[in-house]
């Protein structure tokens, strides 16, 4: 699958987030998410190194 496809996808998540807040783009955090899972990631600890 390409990552156009990945980006279809998660553009239909609404962003919530306050925007002075954000420093990573939404698609950024949920795609190195489930890469980082699918990796063998445990918790959020494990994703941010991951990502990182």
């Amino acid at each position: 699958m390409h990552i156009d496809r990945f980006k279809e996808t998660f553009q239909t998540i609404t962003d919530q987030r306050q925007g002075a807040k954000v420093t990573y783009c939404l698609f950024e955090v949920l795609f190195g998410s489930l890469c980082a899972v699918i990796a063998g990631a445990k918790g959020w600890f494990d994703i941010r190194e991951y990502i990182l």
